[in-house]
This record gives structure tokens, C-alpha cells and sequence, in this order.
């Protein structure tokens, strides 16, 4: 007899695919890496296939996976689609949202207008601040969601997820080979600027902050102006910007790690939202 294919499959191998690594999968699905290598197992058992090439740098789709991951992404998006208009067709009220700022140019954004197409009737408001002050907001009830780095939190979230950052600049930005790298920087504390200065102690390479900011829009004007380079999600490059470590002499790039938390006292549209925003950033 067929059997039906177990979501959380398709996710762990969609995970995969878009991730490029188990262990990166792994930490998108909250799951240990060995969790998701059953898992995956399983599902190649399961339908006879091998869906993944695995080398040593990581993990790609096979033609038979392709396949697979195509249906997939239609199934589950099908399952969510379902889900949210037989349980939340008179879903109603007002959710305040808090965000780091970066996030307002990715992929949520969008999440936010498939989530109000689905509720009408929902409001939303959105604030922005740093990290710090977004677990203050969510604590005292200022804000029902907030969306910011974890690591500035006193309690888990309820899901979390990474992405790699690039290091961003002007794209007529040169440096000679001894010259201290000039960095654009946040004032006040910030976990991105932290691992920055760790990085290049670790990598030996002379830094300089060459110019602070307030706020991101400021950081991008500093950018195209050609006053240093910065840390950034790859959604945030301006168009006269780009990833420039191929041409200059810089560390890696570091992971950003993003946490959503729901304030104690949520109601059920944020609850709602939030499970909405689960299935929309870790797929």
C-alpha cells in the first residue's frame, strides 16, 4: 500500500536543499544534525531514491530530489493554505509587531501581506528597534511579537533560524594592502559588531571604526558613500553596493541568528501569526 509523505520530511529535505548543509538544516528545523540525517534517510527509503548528492562541502539536490523538493514546497504550501482558511477565516483584532530594522528589506515583509491577504480583518503595527529594547517591548507588553537577535533575550524563543551575512560596500571602495580595514558601525552594543571584531583579531587583519550610525538607512548612505564596510543580510546591499570579500582582505563572514518571541499574555492572532511566520521562514 502507498503511503502518504510525512511533512516533516519534505521539510528536513527542503531545509537541506536551500541551506546546503545537514548541520545548517539542522539548526533552520531547531533539530540535531543526526535528526535530520534519519530523517532524510527515511524519506529516501521511503520512495526508493537517492534525493541528495552529499560531499564533503555539503549537500545538493539530485534530479530525482528536484523533483521532489517541487512538489513539496506546492504541498506544504497546500497544507498551510488549508489550514489558515478552515481555522482562521473570522480571525479579527490588532497585533503589534517589533523588528530589527534589517528585516524590514528580507523576505518577511512579504510573509506580513500572505498573512493579512489570508485575515482581512487583522491590523498590524510595526515598530523597529534594537534587540535590547524589543525584549523590554515584548516583557512589559508593548509589543505581542517581536523578531530580533536571541542572544539579547532572557528567555528562549519560540523558533529561531540563521543567516550567513556578507560583508557589504561601495563598489568603488579600495584598499591598499597594509590599510587598516575601515568598518561602518552601529553605536551602542550589537552581537553582529561583536563577532566583527572577533573575526579579524582571529584572521590578524588591522580594522578601523571609520564612521557610526543610528540607523540603517544611515549605514546604507555610509555605504554608498564609500566610508567603510559593514556587516549585512545580502537583501540589504543597495544596488550600487556589493559583497566585497573576493577583492578585499577580510575574515569570513559570520552567521546572524533571528529568534521569535510572543509576549506571555499573547493573544490568538499573534499566536496565529506566529505559527504563520514558523511555517513561512523555516521552510
Amino acid at each position: 500500500m502507498d503511503r502518504d509523505l510525512d511533512p516533516h520530511l519534505l521539510r528536513a529535505l527542503l531545509a537541506a536543499a536551500e541551506t546546503g548543509t545537514i548541520s545548517a538544516a539542522a539548526e533552520r528545523l531547531s533539530r540535531t544534525q543526526a535528526a535530520v540525517s534519519m530523517q532524510l534517510q527515511r524519506l529516501e527509503g521511503d520512495l526508493g531514491a537517492r534525493l541528495l548528492d552529499r560531499t564533503p562541502r555539503g549537500v545538493s539536490l539530485t534530479h530525482a530530489g528536484e523533483t521532489l523538493a517541487a512538489y513539496a514546497r506546492r504541498l506544504l504550501a497546500l497544507t498551510v493554505d488549508a489550514r489558515r482558511q478552515i481555522e482562521g477565516q473570522q480571525l479579527a483584532g490588532r497585533i503589534r509587531l517589533g523588528l530589527v530594522e534589517d528585516l524590514t528589506m528580507t523576505q518577511l515583509p512579504v510573509a506580513l501581506a500572505d498573512f493579512r491577504q489570508q485575515h482581512p480583518r487583522i491590523k498590524l503595527d510595526l515598530m523597529t528597534a534594537h534587540s535590547p529594547e524589543l525584549d523590554m517591548a515584548v516583557r512589559d507588553g508593548r509589543c505581542d511579537i517581536v523578531i530580533a537577535d536571541p542572544s539579547r533575550f532572557g528567555q528562549a524563543p519560540d523558533f529561531h533560524w540563521s543567516r550567513r551575512l556578507v560583508w557589504g560596500g561601495s563598489r568603488l571602495i579600495d584598499l591598499a594592502e597594509a590599510e587598516a580595514v575601515p568598518l561602518v558601525a552601529f553605536e551602542g552594543s550589537c552581537t553582529w559588531q561583536d563577532r566583527t571584531a572577533v573575526a579579524f583579531a582571529e584572521a590578524d587583519i588591522p580594522w578601523t571604526i571609520a564612521c557610526h550610525v543610528t540607523t540603517l538607512a544611515a549605514l546604507v548612505g555610509a555605504l554608498r558613500a564609500g566610508l567603510g564596510i559593514s556587516l549585512m543580510l545580502p537583501e540589504t546591499l543597495p544596488a550600487d553596493c556589493e559583497a566585497v570579500a573576493h577583492r578585499l582582505r577580510l575574515p569570513p563572514a559570520p552567521t546572524a541568528y533571528f529568534g521569535l518571541f510572543t509576549a506571555r499574555q499573547a493573544s490568538e492572532p499573534a499566536r496565529q501569526l506566529a505559527a504563520f511566520l514558523r511555517e513561512k521562514l523555516l521552510v
